[in-house]
């Protein structure tokens, strides 16, 4: 999926040519209403190939432009790649034989690697109640001075070295394969276009008996520069409050208003945070 990041996504999907090998493979690429106008340059790179499928939205629609590759591509397992992740060598065939192994894996993910080589932790578990309490800045004090940080750590696999194939809950995006039948009739759910769109997925296939893992053999370089990066830190704020909310109103109901009470009080402490910091603290 694409919105103003041409520039990178060009290298994604070269990436995807030189590595997938003799796969039986399709891309879809779907560019959410760009305005930067780099798009015609890689379709005119890559229009004569069969397998490339472009797609072009007449108003961005968030992430949940994902859910038209479950229309338009007919592959059993379904693969984001970002525009700023660059596959190596038998990355998509590793995902691809563990999946037809294991049937009980909705997902698997590539390491994530930092342009240095170095690992990038971009995983967690599934964001539960209790979990939220400890992201929020009253829950971090009390994980500092009186657990050490343990749930920080639990919560962000700090001290899993990924040298072997781990279960991870929720895994990052930059090139990830699902099984499409652990799907149901949508990726993304169209009520969280941003964030949570993650969480909620993972939820969901968790719920429906399946897990994920992260394969180490199966690695990408993640540039860590997308479209989301140009978004405004208000709007980012506003955003996250509103998915967060729904996301515990469709899976956590009977611990709603407690979640609301939570954020209500985060949200007042966290402003008064940045304004003397000069800047919002970690979630």
């Amino acid at each position: 999926m694409n919105w103003n990041t041409s520039d990178l996504l060009l290298g994604a999907l070269q990436s995807i040519v030189d590595t997938a090998g003799d796969l039986d493979y399709e891309v879809v690429v779907i560019d959410n209403a760009s305005t930067d106008g780099g798009l015609e340059k890689i379709v005119s790179k890559f229009e004569t190939n069969p397998r490339f499928l472009f797609i072009q939205n007449e108003k961005n629609i968030g992430w949940a432009a994902i859910n038209i590759m479950l229309e338009k591509a007919r592959g059993k397992y379904i693969v984001t790649v970002d525009p700023d992740a660059v596959l190596h060598k038998d990355t998509l065939q590793i995902l691809f034989a563990f999946m037809e192994t294991h049937q009980k894996a909705g997902a698997v993910t590539a390491k994530l690697l930092n342009p240095d080589g170095s690992l990038q932790r971009y995983y967690r578990r599934i964001m539960t109640p209790s979990a939220y309490f400890f992201t929020t800045l009253i829950g971090r004090v009390f994980d500092k001075y009186f657990f050490r940080l343990r749930h920080f750590t639990h919560y962000r696999y700090e001290n899993a070295s990924f040298t072997e194939v781990t279960e991870v809950e929720q895994p990052a995006w930059p090139c990830l394969m699902w099984r499409r039948e652990a799907l149901g009739a949508y990726i993304v759910d169209t009520h969280i276009p941003f964030y949570f769109v993650d969480v909620d997925m993972s939820r969901r296939l968790y719920d429906r008996g399946y897990k994920i893992y992260l394969l180490p053999e199966a690695t990408i370089t993640h540039l860590k520069s997308t479209s989301f990066s140009k978004t405004k830190n208000k709007w980012r704020t506003q955003e996250y409050n509103r998915s967060l909310l729904y996301y515990f109103k469709k899976h956590y109901p009977v611990t709603f208003l407690f979640i609301l009470l939570q954020q209500l009080i985060d949200g007042i402490l966290r402003a008064g945070a940045t304004l003397i910091l000069g800047r919002e603290p970690l979630r």
